[in-house]
């Protein structure tokens, strides 16, 4: 959670961060890590510090990421926006239960803190940001096609189905279809992704060899006069 907040904030310093909300981001941060430590010695203490620690950093990532203002545009930086907005949101839900609710070790709202965290922030922000890390890593052409935003919302939308009615409502049914979706959803976006892939791929190879192929000279010309 961490790593993905360090990135956002070097993103927001592009919008000229004043030097007290860099300062703000860092006392989130050390409070975060003092929330983890103090869940390890007291657990009913640390969990509270953990959850407000979390909705301390989730609000400063709302009030000062530039997705806020991308959310207005179109294609991709849309799409980016709302993958990143919809994953603080989940986070946000994580501290909250933390928060209200203490310690949090087995049953349901177990598995929705655990989904909150995990589907709902870090694969939202894999999703939100594959467009653009993943052709660096791979050397491989990922364009943004809207298959990419089906998936990325039926993962929220089932994850809602699965935490918010099956988890903290207590519905199995809507556990189980949630959580069967919740694998579609992940699978869809792996199979939209190499396939937006393969096929940018093979018209990038084809362009290249279209443009590397030699010009006709006059006397291939079946109606140049011998």
């Amino acid at each position: 959670m961490l790593t993905i907040a360090g990135e956002r904030l070097e993103l927001a310093r592009v919008a000229v961060l004043a030097p007290s909300a860099e300062r703000t981001f860092l006392a989130c941060v050390g409070a975060v890590a003092a929330g983890v430590a103090a869940t390890l010695l007291w657990p009913a203490i640390g969990t509270v510090l953990l959850g407000a620690a979390l909705l301390a950093l989730v609000a400063w990532l709302v009030v000062h990421d530039v997705a806020r203002r991308l959310l207005r545009a179109t294609g991709l930086p849309r799409y980016t926006a709302a993958c990143l907005l919809a994953g603080y949101a989940w986070l946000g839900l994580a501290g909250a239960l933390w928060l209200l609710t203490g310690p949090v070790a087995e049953g349901t709202r177990y598995d929705a803190v655990v989904h909150a965290v995990f589907l709902g922030f870090v694969m939202s922000m894999i999703m939100a940001h594959a467009p653009v890390i993943l052709p660096a890593v791979l050397r491989r052409p990922l364009p943004y096609r809207p298959t990419l935003a089906v998936a990325a919302w039926l993962l929220h939308l089932s994850l809602a189905l699965r935490v918010v009615v099956g988890d903290l409502r207590d519905v199995r049914g809507a556990w189980q279809l949630g959580g069967v979706l919740n694998i579609v959803a992940v699978l869809l976006f792996v199979v939209s992704a190499a396939t937006a892939s393969v096929a940018a791929a093979r018209r990038a190879s084809a362009k290249a060899t279209a443009s590397a192929a030699p010009a006709p000279s006059p006397s291939d010309d079946p109606r140049t006069p011998r």
